[in-house]
């Protein structure tokens, strides 16, 4: 374990703090998209990774993911992110997503599936019978920097009767029993890799189309403690766009 900390040039008595300060610091310099050496960054993420155990150590990895298995004796699930290169050639056809670039992310509009049956899309009961409007994103963080995600708290979906509506919560106790790898929870994303995330709107008028999809990415600062920028992402979703969307991104049993 001292290898580790001396990959980030601390000692290890240092704190959580002080480890994931050393990691930011070093990705500026050091991640391939700012020229870097690419086996330097994985060394750099590895120690970051065993140092706070956020990966188990030696476990293989499946599918651009390790995986891990429940407290109450479930069926093994994947982690929440996964490493991009390693999925490619794996999903549906992707030639419909809405996918925009900027500084911190690449994020693609996967699917703004109506009325979804929220019964049929999570492992469990829910408590409200009900059908919502269901955003599927995928993330890639093209930063240097780690990032939280908040997709139910960030997203915004604008309807054409002009309101803007919110993400909502209401199946929050089955936000890890989506399909497959999408989840609904807020999660940290390290530099290069990538989520697949849900964002269920709140209820909406049956006559309400969604004309626009934007999230919000906070940025905090080196110490973690306030905001240092904001990037927003907008989707414009014109009437033939809404069509090609309006589709789940994964085959439903």
């Amino acid at each position: 374990m001292e290898r580790h900390y001396d990959v980030l040039g601390l000692s290890p008595d240092a704190d959580e703090r002080a480890v994931r300060r050393a990691y930011r610091t070093l990705l500026k310099t050091h991640h391939p998209d700012q020229g870097g050496s690419r086996e330097q960054f994985l060394q750099i993420k590895d120690a970051y990774e065993a140092i706070l155990g956020e990966r188990v150590p030696n476990e293989r990895e499946t599918d651009g993911g390790a995986i891990t298995r429940g407290g109450d004796g479930s069926q093994p699930r994947q982690q929440p992110t996964y490493d991009p290169d390693g999925r490619e050639g794996r999903d549906r056809d992707r030639t419909h997503e809405l996918t925009v670039s900027s500084e911190y992310l690449t994020l693609a509009l996967a699917g703004l599936v109506h009325d979804v049956d929220l019964a049929s899309l999570v492992d469990g009961p829910v408590t409200a019978a009900t059908t919502r409007t269901v955003a599927f994103f995928r993330v890639h963080n093209t930063s240097s920097q780690s990032l939280p995600w908040r997709g139910k708290t960030n997203t915004s979906f604008i309807g054409d009767d002009g309101f803007l509506y919110e993400g909502s919560s209401i199946v929050a106790p089955h936000a890890t029993d989506l399909p497959e790898r999408w989840v609904g929870t807020d999660i940290t994303l390290e530099p290069g890799r990538a989520l697949d995330a849900v964002v269920i709107a709140q209820e909406m008028p049956d006559d309400v189309a969604v004309e626009q999809v934007m999230y919000a990415q906070h940025v905090p600062d080196e110490e973690g403690d306030d905001i240092a920028d904001t990037e927003r992402y907008l989707f414009e979703l014109k009437p033939l766009v809404r069509e090609r969307l309006n589709r789940l991104p994964f085959e439903r049993d």
